[in-house]
């Protein structure tokens, strides 16, 4: 397995929007230990987009050694997942969350965005996306 942390790549101040999108165009997985993407518009359209699955912990309360061996316990449903997925299509694309004793939940498949929850540098990060989509960025929600 070949993780890539994001502070390797990334400024502390790029916002999810676009890592979302971009590392889903390079076929990663992000993993994430904040599920309120889930809420958020601007995140839920980039992975869309992108067509990024997504692996959330449960919980980000926990130290990383508990988060890291969580993962790695359910890391043989994790591939599992993947591979049905990646089976199904280049579009099939899903959001699981660990959880910390190493369970596997699927939360959507293929998801779309839903939800009206918008911070402002998430959409300018969101309109980044949509630029290089070729995509028309509509009004942000209030």
């Amino acid at each position: 397995m070949d993780i890539t942390v994001h502070d390797d790549i990334y400024q502390h101040t790029e916002r999810d929007p676009w890592i979302f999108y971009e590392q889903g165009k390079r076929g990663f997985i992000v993993v994430t230990s904040d599920t309120t993407f889930m809420k958020s518009f601007p995140h839920m359209a980039a992975i869309a987009l992108a067509r990024t699955t997504v692996l959330a912990f449960s919980n980000n309360n926990y130290k990383s050694e508990v988060r890291g061996n969580a993962f790695l316990k359910t890391l043989p449903r994790i591939e599992k997942e993947i591979a049905r997925h990646r089976s199904r299509g280049k579009r099939n694309y899903f959001i699981g969350v660990v959880g910390m004793s190493g369970t596997l939940k699927i939360r959507a498949e293929s998801p779309l965005p839903h939800r009206k929850t918008c911070d402002a540098k998430d959409w300018e990060s969101y309109e980044r996306v949509c630029r290089v989509e070729g995509v028309l960025a509509l009004a942000p929600p209030h």
